[in-house]
């Protein structure tokens, strides 16, 4: 599948989604941080970002705009529904927390091949 990077500050969210990624065929390397995304993406090649809208340094939005700079697509993910709203009219795709698994794992999948959000 891909090399996935998620961005997650909650240790137990970030190691559910994790785990879940990995069984689902990706290589999924996780962080905590927007300091630590950015080590990341400057060290490591990636096909997906997955970041939540609060992290404890910054913002899940200044995460999407350094991995769209790269060319690297991204998810976002929040508790929070109006924090992600706006982002269906640019055309990052969004979740909002509490989800299934199996829709992260389908909206990973479209985010990979690059189809329509």
């Amino acid at each position: 599948m891909g090399h996935v990077l998620l961005v997650e500050d909650d240790r137990d969210v970030h190691r559910v989604l994790c785990e879940a990624l990995n069984r689902a065929g990706h290589d999924a390397d996780g962080v905590y941080t927007k300091g630590d995304a950015e080590i990341a993406l400057r060290t490591k090649e990636y096909h997906l970002v997955i970041a939540d809208v609060r992290l404890p340094d910054g913002t899940g939005h200044e995460v999407a705009r350094n991995a769209a700079e790269a060319g690297i697509r991204t998810l976002l993910i929040s508790a929070y529904p109006g924090e992600l709203a706006i982002h269906r009219m640019v055309g990052v795709e969004f979740l909002a927390k509490p989800f299934r698994l199996e829709r992260l794992i389908a909206a990973v999948n479209r985010r990979m091949v690059g189809e329509p959000t």
